[in-house]
């Protein structure tokens, strides 16, 4: 990547091996000391383990959970305003008190994070249960055999309602329900990302994907502040499993478009937000193919009390663009990029003062994949990928 914008003043550690076995996924957060704590999945294994890593490496190794009852299909991590590390595995919610892991209760989680001293989680609700509206759908059928072969098809409706997003607080009683996203749209809602500020305003990313003649896809933005409440004029009543809290009103929260494709497709990748002011970075990826030929753009854009205010140009990065907050109004950014010869990069960069920096090369392998990105909000942040073996290596990066 070529540019004649300043470096980031950064120094890197060496780079650390941190297990000698490959992962298949991993996830990481920080605590309130400053330790990375990383989950990490062993590839053809049942194990998740759980790694503490200091500056000069790993300090700590466990098997969290050894069980091939999970399909370990989904991994979050997060720390809430105790100290205490929680963690989704598939639908199971875990908590890691004072070294004892104690699992709390079957749980629709799809991301996990602290906002102010709370932990909030947004998980999945079917759209009929919440008052969604439905749609029709034409459904394509065939079967065929013999010999010569037949074939009989035919079109038949389908009415469906779409799956919804729903934002919930945790108490000492279990989760809280507080807000619904689109709740009164036909559009079904995919691959949400979650950030918060000091405030405990959280902010979510997600895409969604409208038919008829030509299909359109949209990243969009919704805001929703720490105290909302269900006395809104625009609430609803949710239907709630015998396991959860009693029915009650939730706030309804439309989202905003910030991007709009017809005949491209879309990626919503990541979202982060400055701790002190709530500006929130997203980055979105486009890609389409026109004559033939296969493109793919990277677009940045910057929210500002609420409203999408600008796009930042970006480089043209293949894969990862996380994103964290980086403290004094700065983003920080992990971008992958391979060249011709199937070498993979990764880059580091920085945002600040409207434009981003150069990036500065942090591997080249010939394959990388797992990107994550770890910051403390101050002066140092940690990066996370796996090595063309699949083995799971970081470094530090300080100012």
């Amino acid at each position: 990547v070529v540019t004649d914008r300043p470096s980031p003043d950064v120094r890197l550690s060496s780079e650390m091996q941190l297990m000698d076995v490959p992962v298949r996924k991993m996830s990481a957060a920080i605590d309130q000391d400053g330790h990375i704590h990383v989950l990490a999945l062993v590839s053809k294994s049942p194990k998740l383990h759980h790694l503490v890593i200091d500056r000069e490496g790993v300090l700590n190794r466990e098997v969290l959970i050894s069980s091939d009852s999970y399909d370990y299909d989904h991994l979050d991590i997060a720390f809430d305003g105790s100290g205490n590390l929680h963690t989704i595995v598939d639908r199971d919610h875990f908590v890691l008190e004072k070294g004892t892991l104690r699992k709390l209760a079957k749980d629709p989680c799809v991301k996990l994070i602290r906002g102010g001293q709370d932990l909030f989680c947004l998980s999945r609700v079917e759209g009929k249960d919440v008052g969604a509206p439905g749609d029709w759908d034409w459904y394509f059928g065939a079967i065929g055999g013999g010999y010569p072969p037949g074939v009989c098809c035919w079109l038949f409706p389908w009415h469906s309602h779409p799956d919804k997003l729903v934002l919930a607080r945790r108490t000492p009683e279990g989760w809280s329900r507080l807000a619904l996203l689109d709740v009164e749209k036909k559009f079904k809602i995919e691959n949400p990302s979650i950030a918060a500020d000091k405030s405990g305003t959280l902010h979510v990313l997600y895409k969604t994907e409208e038919g008829g003649s030509v299909r359109e896809e949209q990243c969009a933005y919704a805001r929703i502040e720490p105290m909302i409440s269900g006395n809104s004029s625009e609430s609803i009543q949710s239907q709630v499993s015998d396991q959860e809290e009693p029915p009650r009103t939730l706030a309804k929260v439309s989202g905003r478009v910030v991007i709009s494709r017809q005949l491209s497709s879309l990626e919503c990748i990541d979202i982060a937000a400055d701790p002190e002011t709530g500006t929130v970075l997203i980055t979105v990826r486009e890609s389409h193919a026109r004559s033939g030929v296969y493109r793919s753009y990277s677009h940045c854009h910057i929210v500002e009390g609420g409203k999408i205010s600008r796009e930042i140009p970006m480089y043209d990065f293949d894969d990862a663009l996380q994103v964290e907050p980086g403290g004094g109004g700065r983003f920080l950014a992990l971008g992958v990029w391979s060249a011709q010869a199937k070498t993979t990069y990764i880059y580091y960069l920085e945002y600040r003062d409207n434009m981003w920096s150069a990036p500065v090369e942090l591997v080249r392998d010939d394959g990388v994949g797992n990107v994550v990105l770890v910051s403390d909000l101050d002066r140092r942040a940690f990066a996370l990928w796996t090595d063309k073996d699949g083995r799971p290596v970081a470094r530090w990066i300080e100012r």
